[in-house]
């Protein structure tokens, strides 16, 4: 029912375990955040790639530690892509968001 809904487009977010991502067929999603990164190469590309179907773009986020660096560099050269790193927020940022209203 959660799944009809979300693909209806009745409710516009969705968390699934790496278990429950697997085989949905969903059209139109533009954000992927995974906590961390797979074991595997493949698997990092075939969650990512649920935002990038059908000519659409989106965007993946992932959380990673120092030891996953090397992981993902692997990933970058096998899909032929570059991660853009950033950093998490800091304080002053966190302010300045809320300063201008978008927090």
């Amino acid at each position: 029912m959660t799944l009809k809904r979300f693909k209806d487009g009745k409710i516009n977010v969705l968390v699934a375990t790496d278990v429950a991502s697997r085989g949905l067929d969903i059209p139109n999603v533009d954000l992927v955040i995974q906590i961390e990164p797979p074991q595997d190469a493949e698997t990092y590309i075939h969650r990512s790639g649920r935002t990038g179907r059908a000519g659409k773009s989106g965007k993946c986020i992932t959380f990673y530690t120092k030891n996953n660096i090397q992981f993902l560099r692997n990933i970058e050269n096998r899909a032929g892509v570059h991660f853009k790193q950033i950093t998490p927020p800091q304080p002053e940022d966190i302010i300045r968001a809320s300063s201008i209203g978008i927090l």
